[in-house]
């Protein structure tokens, strides 16, 4: 296996197709390239096209996927809201890469039987990975996720919502030169591939886990068999001040365990989701997520310094499991970059800080892929990482 990354900045198409195009293949030192993934911020998106079909021809890639986006990132620079184009190309020798496009009018069918969803993607049977790249706009991302959940327990999805638009029909989606303003497109990439997943959903827990007592869809109206807000207040008076005055001014977030039966909750173990109302007559809590009862959860807060802790000990961990990797597929939240961390470069620092000069490439999406406890999700506020080895 061998794995390059580039980016360039500029807006002019042509030149940064063939900077691109140069700074790849001195890296692969001509091993040939099965699958390229791509990023084009929107201002480049007249000229998706073209830089596409550059990158391809000169690569002689076998797939190429890419999406148009807010923010690109690659190799050690995040360029926010400019004019660049980053990506990752692959020599996967071995490896099977099968490409796929959902259109829109596919979805009732596709998600109405996971039978359906596997014959359509017609996948090996040892898939490994799923990478995807989605339109916000028209895609069940969350039942879609749900259902690879249940029909391709092995094979984790991850990448991100496409980014920088407003409307239905200004993404760009393109997979093999084919380029599509809907639906989702992507690739299973199946045989003898180790791929690890890092979701870093740059939170870290306050006060103590609770049980749901009492809740319905996405309202919990009690914790511990106290109103939820009364809970929080609670939880609120027995914290250290220096927690309470973060809490006043970012806010809090919810988060709900994965798994019921693992006990011992810790980093990694919730899925973290945004709270939406608080109703103080009620005394109840809207999040965005369906609940249940008897369900565990402990709320979290994300700043700066949380989101670059979580960041920073998932990746040291995976270095604790294996050596590092030789490329990774980064899809980071819109709302991180400087509008989190105040300076830029933030994510993709920490990362070749703790793996060292590991090629990358990835964007800035609106809805980061990633599974968390054996599961795929959609998150926001998240970084998002496929480490191939």
């Amino acid at each position: 296996m061998r794995i390059a990354s580039a980016i360039c900045v500029g807006d002019q198409p042509a030149v940064l197709a063939a900077e691109l195009t140069h700074q790849l293949q001195s890296q692969l030192q001509g091993a040939p390239v099965d699958l390229v993934v791509a990023f084009v911020t929107i201002q480049l998106a007249p000229a998706f096209p073209e830089v596409l079909a550059t990158l391809q021809k000169q690569l002689a890639a076998r797939s190429l996927l890419a999406c148009t986006a807010e923010s690109v990132l690659g190799v050690d620079r995040e360029i926010e809201r400019s004019a660049a184009v980053s990506a990752l190309a692959m020599s996967l020798p071995g490896i099977t890469v099968k490409p796929f496009h959902l259109a829109e009018d596919e979805w009732a069918d596709i998600l109405g039987d996971n039978q359906v969803l596997r014959t359509r993607l017609e996948l090996p049977t040892d898939l490994r990975l799923f990478v995807v790249l989605g339109d916000p706009f028209t895609t069940p991302v969350v039942q879609l996720l749900d259902a690879c959940s249940e029909e391709f327990p092995a094979a984790p999805v991850v990448g991100g919502m496409a980014s920088g638009i407003t409307q239905p029909g200004q993404a760009r989606l393109t997979i093999n030169g084919n380029i599509y303003s809907s639906g989702l497109v992507g690739v299973g990439m199946a045989g003898p591939l180790q791929v690890d997943c890092v979701v870093s959903q740059g939170c870290r827990p306050v006060g103590h886990t609770m049980v749901i007592t009492r809740a319905h869809q996405n309202v919990i109206e009690q914790l511990d068999g106290t109103p939820a807000i009364a809970a929080i207040g609670r939880m609120l008076e027995d914290l250290p001040r220096k927690d309470r005055e973060m809490i006043e001014k970012v806010g809090l977030q919810i988060g709900r365990a994965i798994e019921e039966r693992k006990g011992n909750f810790g980093r990694g173990d919730f899925l973290i989701r945004n709270i939406l109302s608080l109703d103080r007559q009620q005394g109840h809590l809207t999040i965005g997520d369906m609940i249940h009862e008897k369900q565990t959860v402990q709320f979290q807060v994300q700043d700066s310094h949380s989101a670059d802790e979580d960041l920073r000990l998932l990746l040291q961990g995976e270095l604790l499991l294996a050596n590092a990797p030789t490329g990774a597929l980064m899809f980071t939240c819109n709302g991180r970059g400087t509008h989190l961390f105040g300076t830029p470069h933030h994510d993709i620092s920490t990362v070749r800080s703790v793996l060292g000069s590991v090629p990358v490439a990835g964007f800035f999406c609106a809805g980061e892929l990633g599974p968390v406890g054996g599961r795929n999700f959609i998150h926001g506020q998240t970084v998002s990482l496929a480490l191939f080895r």
